[in-house]
Formats: C-alpha cells, sequence, structure tokens
C-alpha cells in the first residue's frame, strides 16, 4: 500500500469510528492500537486515561495526536465519511484525526528506514486533557527529539498558544414574589450590569496579544413568578504568555467591582499558555522542510502541558483551524499525505545517528 493509500485508508476508518465525548472510547483506542500494532511497536495502554504510547527506540521524535472529537451537531450538508475529489468529510477530520493518520504514515516510513521514532494519543483533549497531563512528565516525552502535536495548522509551524482560564461566576440576590419584584433583588438583573464590562473584553483589537473573554453558558432563576435569587454565567477567558492568570482572575473581579456587583468566582478549568522560541533549531527545521511560516494562535492544545516538560515542541498538522468544530469539516487528502511526508523528514533529520 503506497503512502497515498495508506492515509486514506486510516484516515476513512478513524473518521468512521465516533468518539465524541458521549462515546465509549474504546472502540477508537482499540482501533489506534491495531494500527500501532501492525506498524510492529508494542503500545502500551493506559486505561485509567484511555490514552496508548507506543516507541520503537529512545532519541526519536514523539507524534502526539488526540483521537476524541467534538460532538456532531447540527447544520451539515454531506454524509459523514463522504469523499468528494481529494477532499474528506466527517466529524475529527480537520479535528484531529488527520494528524493522527499522518503521525502514523510517518511512523510507518521512519520505521522502514530504521529510524527510532514514538507515538502518544489521546482521547480526552476536547474535554480534560487529563491524557496529557498525566503524560507529560513521563520520560516518552520528557527524553524525545522533538514533540510534535499534530493539530491542523494548515501545515504552519505554531510557536505559540493562548492560555485558557474558565470561570463560573455567581451573582446572589434575594427571593420575591413575582408580583412584587421591588421586595426582592434580582440576581439576574445585578449580572447584566456586570456583563457590558466583561463585553468589552470579548473584541480585541490583536487578539493574539490581549486577554479576551466569551460568556458561553449563563443561568438565572427558576420561574416567571418568582424573583431570581441566583444567576451564574460562565467565562472562557484566554490570555497570551506575557500573562499571568492571576491577572486574569483580577481582570474579571475588577470588571465586577466596577459594575457595583459582587459576585463570586470559581475557576473550574485551565490550560496554561505556552510558547517556544521561534529561532528554535526545531521550529526552524520544521519551518524550513514545509516551507512555511511560524505562528502563533488563540486556542490551546496538549503542547501546553508537554512544553513544561520538553521545550522541543511544536503544532504542526494537516488540516485548516477554521475547519475545527464546524458544520461540513473537511480536510484534504493530499495535505494530510504531504503533513507525514514532511514529518518523517522532520523527525529523519532530528533523530540523532547512532
Amino acid at each position: 500500500m503506497n503512502p497515498s493509500e495508506y492515509v486514506r485508508a486510516v484516515l476513512m476508518e478513524l473518521v468512521n469510528t465516533p468518539s465524541t465525548p458521549d462515546t465509549d472510547m474504546s472502540a477508537i483506542l482499540a482501533l489506534a492500537q491495531a494500527y500501532v500494532e501492525e506498524l510492529g511497536l508494542r503500545p502500551v495502554v493506559h486505561r485509567d486515561i484511555m490514552a496508548l504510547e507506543a516507541s520503537s527506540g529512545a532519541g526519536g521524535v514523539l507524534f502526539n495526536g488526540h483521537l476524541d472529537t467534538v460532538p456532531v451537531a447540527s447544520g451539515w450538508t454531506k454524509e459523514p465519511g463522504r469523499v468528494e475529489g481529494d477532499v474528506l468529510y466527517g466529524r475529527g477530520t480537520a479535528d484531529m484525526k488527520a494528524g493522527c493518520a499522518a503521525s502514523l504514515a510517518a511512523a510507518r516510513s521512519l520505521l522502514d528506514q530504521g529510524i527510532p521514532v514514538s507515538l502518544l494519543f489521546t482521547t480526552d483533549e476536547e474535554t480534560t486533557m487529563k491524557g496529557a497531563m498525566k503524560l507529560a512528565s513521563s520520560d516518552l516525552v520528557r527524553h524525545a527529539a522533538a514533540v510534535v502535536v499534530g493539530e491542523p495548522s494548515s501545515l504552519r509551524v505554531i510557536a505559540s498558544e493562548k492560555g485558557i482560564l474558565w470561570y463560573r461566576a455567581t451573582t446572589r440576590g434575594r427571593t420575591a414574589h413575582g408580583s412584587l419584584p421591588h421586595l426582592g433583588e434580582n440576581a439576574v438583573f445585578l449580572m447584566a450590569r456586570a456583563l457590558p464590562r466583561l463585553e468589552l473584553f470579548s473584541r480585541p483589537k490583536a487578539p493574539l496579544e490581549e486577554v479576551t473573554v466569551n460568556l458561553g453558558a449563563i443561568r438565572g432563576g427558576s420561574t416567571p413568578n418568582v424573583v431570581a435569587d441566583r444567576c451564574e454565567v460562565d467565562l472562557d477567558c484566554r490570555y497570551p504568555p506575557s500573562v499571568r492568570p492571576e491577572e486574569v482572575e483580577a481582570l474579571l473581579r475588577n470588571a465586577f467591582e466596577e459594575a457595583g456587583v459582587p459576585a463570586e468566582l470559581e475557576r473550574f478549568h485551565e490550560v496554561p499558555a505556552a510558547e517556544v522560541p521561534r529561532d528554535a533549531p526545531h521550529v526552524l527545521l520544521l519551518r524550513q522542510l514545509a516551507r512555511t511560516e511560524v505562528v502563533g494562535v488563540t486556542y490551546g492544545t496538549e503542547m501546553a502541558h508537554y512544553a513544561k516538560h520538553n521545550p522541543r515542541c511544536a503544532v504542526f498538522g494537516p488540516g485548516a483551524p477554521e475547519m475545527c468544530h464546524v458544520p461540513d469539516e473537511r480536510v484534504s487528502l493530499s495535505e494530510v499525505v504531504r503533513g507525514a511526508e514532511i514529518l518523517s523528514s522532520f523527525a529523519a533529520r532530528t533523530t540523532p545517528h547512532t
């Protein structure tokens, strides 16, 4: 099977195997395990975090990817798994089963050349990243010649990404009968006073350099004839590597204080910002091989955890970032093949010769 045929066959089977958050990840993990075993490697499966790692020897490059996807959702006009010309449609095509297929194809090529290589696949990147957090300090990650996270980058080299902080802000009021609202204190109205202050952070002039805040969910009250005594909003805050998490929380607290609204803040999810030098040898080599540019992004990946233990990290993979989480998600099959070729060349030139 030539590289193009291999990539197409692997990617189509990965895409046709559901791995949304409500799915048992056993099937997609078993499929990945079978592909790794076909390469002649002995995978180690971490059942507690539903992750898989494999290595042919020390000193090689580590290719990382996540096998899980976001829910399929509505609005699709193309049947998942449909191929039109060079394009494959389906949830996870770009984000990021294409990167996983490219990693497997690159590993296949490297093993044929007798070059050591390692693989690490997780199944919870879209939710908790517990797999990456647990394995980030492992010898597999720390001692890798480089760690390449295969998230969709349009084959550009990503050297920095913003951190993620999710907060739940709560305002509290006093309940009363709906016919006598003046006898209570409406927690929803209290929250409404603060929202314009938060909205200012949703329209950045320089998204990569500024803190942004997205209001993702709001909950308040129980029924129309009762004054709401509680209101909650879930906030997605993104911050550049130059900003500390404490500064983001201070920004939120200040917004509520300026509005004159007492509020409780609870942080319930965090992914650190990550940045590697754009002139680092591994970044320059990957850029040279891909004939592309080095960029920063507003979203977070598992590199955020790996970079704390191995500075030789980068994000690089097939697929367009704007295809993530949208209807009619798709990827160019030829781009996946080219991505695999670049990854193979990068690993061959990065791995120390013995």
